[in-house]
Formats: structure tokens, C-alpha cells, sequence
């Protein structure tokens, strides 16, 4: 693996293209070896080999994986300021999560000023698409294959509470995009409690989702309306500033 990274390290804006030799000098291994590396990292889509001129460039999936870095570092940035704005605001935990694969992944968290705090969603750490609040609002916005996928085959059951059937999916779907946020009651962890609400990209397309959690007792009837409210304002105001241009949502009335 190291060895595989060294060879991509060796690709910059002003040398996109190299020789077998060049790579080999450049990594300290023999041609030989060099080459069978090559040919693995070929095999997998993350360097093409021009077969006129025997010089090798990034493939198309290390252009892919880069788009989704960049993509995700713009996410963040924009992001970042509005999470932490709001936990200050409520003293709840905040997060950006985005799908990966057949998971989701967190990005970025912000706690606030609450001594007890819901410690299972971390920065770096993947999760299940049918627990949690922003990983609900995710998997509701998969294209149908995808989903079908992860209905299928990557469902995993937190506690008692957890979504795991495909009727409750179906259902937990149709209401997420009713709604325009998901309400996450324990099905993550016992006694925590979670809203997310999606995050679109100038396409339109649901890149992120934004969420908010703390314990059951601090999210009350009285406050569930103003935590909606404050979730859905968030995910809005991100999606302004990653080019979308609806206009706000506005939370559905339902009672829990």
C-alpha cells in the first residue's frame, strides 16, 4: 500500500504525465517492480498507461476521488462557521455528515457547552445509513439502486429503536422527504436523540446532511419545534452557499 502511494505521490500539476523510469527513480524500486505495482494501480482505475508513448497518468478513479475530496473540503469550509454557530447557540452537538459508499461518514462535529454529550458520531468515523438522524436523511436521498443496496444488504440494528425492516425504511423515507428533516429517537444510542436536515449542492442534489443531538430530556415537545426550525434554517443556509437556489423550507407540523 505504501508503495502504491508513493507511485501516485509522484503525479503533480506540473509533471501529469511519466516514464516508467521516472517513477522508478522516483520511488527507489527496481523497473520490474515498479511495473507490477503499475499494473495493479492500472488494474483498479488509478493510472491509464498511453500505449503509444509508454508514459503513465492518473486514471479516472483517482480524478474521481479527488473531485469528491475537493467537494467535501468546500462542504467544510462553508460549513464549519454555521455548526459552530449553532452549537454555541442550543449548547447541543452539531455535525456534517456525507455518504460513503454503502456508509456514512462524519466530517466535521461541534459540541457545545453540555457536559453530558452523545460521543458515538466522531469526526472520520463511518456509520450505518439507517441509524441516526443525518444518516437517515442521507439514505432517503440515495438514487433508488443505491439504496436498494443498502436496504438490502448494510442495515444494521443500534438498539431496540433502530429502522431496520423495509417496510420501516420505505416508510422512514417517504416521511424524510415529506418532512424535508429526519427526528432520530434513541435508534443510535439509548437515551439520545438527534435532527437532521439535507444539504443540496448548486444541482440540486443532496450532497451532506446536517444534524443536531443531545440527550432525550433536553429535546422536549416545548423545544423540538425551535430545534426543527433551527436544523432545517442550517441545512438551508449551507445549501445557499454551495450555489443551490430554492427558496428556504418550512417545517411540516408533527407531533412526537
Amino acid at each position: 500500500m505504501a508503495r502504491a502511494v508513493a507511485i501516485l505521490d509522484q503525479f503533480s500539476f506540473d509533471r501529469p504525465e511519466l516514464s516508467l523510469t521516472e517513477i522508478s527513480n522516483g520511488i527507489g524500486l527496481s523497473k520490474s517492480t515498479t511495473h507490477r505495482l503499475l499494473a495493479t494501480l492500472e488494474a483498479a482505475d488509478m493510472v491509464e498507461c498511453d500505449r503509444a508513448t509508454g508514459r503513465y497518468r492518473l486514471g479516472l478513479k483517482a480524478f474521481r476521488l479527488g473531485s469528491i475530496v475537493a467537494k467535501s473540503m468546500e462542504v467544510v469550509k462553508q460549513a464549519d462557521p454555521l455548526l459552530r454557530a449553532l452549537a454555541e447557540e442550543t449548547s447541543e452537538s452539531t455535525f456534517l455528515v456525507v455518504a460513503e459508499g454503502n456508509q456514512a461518514l462524519c466530517l466535521r462535529r461541534f459540541d457545545g457547552n453540555q457536559q453530558v454529550r452523545v460521543l458515538i458520531l466522531e469526526p472520520g468515523r463511518h456509520s450505518p445509513f439507517n441509524c441516526g438522524a443525518a444518516q437517515r436523511v442521507l439514505l432517503a436521498h440515495l438514487e433508488d439502486g443505491h439504496w436498494e443496496e443498502v436496504v438490502a444488504h448494510h442495515v444494521v440494528r443500534m438498539t431496540q429503536y433502530s429502522l431496520v425492516t423495509r417496510e420501516e425504511l420505505e416508510r422512514d423515507r417517504r416521511e424524510i422527504r415529506e418532512l424535508g428533516y429526519a427526528v432520530s429517537w434513541e435508534d443510535v444510542a439509548l437515551h439520545a436523540c438527534a435532527l437532521g436536515a439535507p444539504v443540496r449542492d448548486a444541482s440540486g442534489r443532496v450532497a451532506a446532511a446536517v444534524s443536531i443531538s443531545g440527550i432525550v430530556q433536553r429535546f422536549s415537545p416545548e423545544r423540538l419545534p425551535l430545534l426543527i426550525r433551527k436544523i432545517m434554517e442550517l441545512g438551508d443556509a449551507l445549501s445557499r452557499r454551495l450555489g443551490y437556489l430554492a427558496e428556504e423550507t418550512t417545517p411540516v407540523e408533527r407531533h412526537y
